[in-house]
């Protein structure tokens, strides 16, 4: 599984936690500077994960947060927290500065993919994916097979609540940017994993494409075109 995660602060904040992150292979970590340059990475593929620092400029981090859940950041939000009077209003939890990296692992894995959900399987609509085992189980109660990329495909877009997660996100973290690999080939997956998941009307209600990517919804009212 791999973790699409954001860090917001300033330089010598976003250079260390940027270098401890690229050691962990299930870290696909990016940087922001400002509000502005977060907001724009949020819009072009939302985050699993976001961090962000109490000591950020204008608007402040609470006001950031709004503001990315508002463009669709539907993930887990840490406040790195350097000032005792610091707010955590909307936040999903909060580590002291300076930083224990493991802790902030710790909390991370713990809070976006916690063990018994994991194992149990995750409702998608009227299925039961289970990142696991890799396998989804339908209303019919038939166990199908999902090959490795069809389930970390799955995952990921579980990962985003029904946020649209973008073609390069999908690309980049599950495929590493092959060269060998181009839009075709994710699309065939989409295409493959819609067989699976959806019903035989033809038209996609869980598993949706929107202009710059791709989401799942629990709701029936599906508004596709095909991959």
């Amino acid at each position: 599984m791999t973790i699409g995660l954001l860090i917001v602060g300033d330089a010598d904040l976003r250079l260390a936690l940027g270098e401890q992150f690229a050691r962990v292979a299930a870290i696909a970590a990016l940087e922001a500077e400002t509000a502005h340059e977060a907001l724009a990475r949020i819009e072009n593929g939302s985050p699993d994960v976001l961090l962000i620092a109490d000591d950020i400029e204008a608007p402040g981090a609470a006001i950031l947060l709004k503001m990315a859940r508002a463009a669709g950041f539907n993930g887990l939000a840490i406040l790195l927290a350097r000032f005792e009077a610091a707010t955590h209003e909307g936040f999903d939890g909060s580590m002291r500065r300076p930083l224990r990296f493991a802790g902030l692992m710790a909390m991370i894995r713990a809070k976006i993919a916690p063990p018994a959900v994991a194992a149990a399987g995750a409702a998608l609509g009227d299925h039961l994916f289970c990142e696991t085992t890799q396998t989804l189980m339908g209303p019919d109660g038939v166990r199908r097979l999902l090959t490795e990329k069809e389930t970390a495909i799955l995952a990921r877009l579980a990962r985003a609540r029904g946020g649209v997660v973008a073609r390069d996100v999908l690309l980049r973290e599950i495929w590493g940017y092959s060269p060998a690999v181009d839009t075709h080939t994710l699309e065939t997956h989409i295409h493959r994993l819609r067989r699976k998941i959806e019903d035989a009307s033809g038209r996609p209600k869980l598993l949706l494409s929107a202009p710059s990517g791709y989401r799942l919804t629990t709701n029936d009212a599906g508004l596709d075109d095909g991959a």
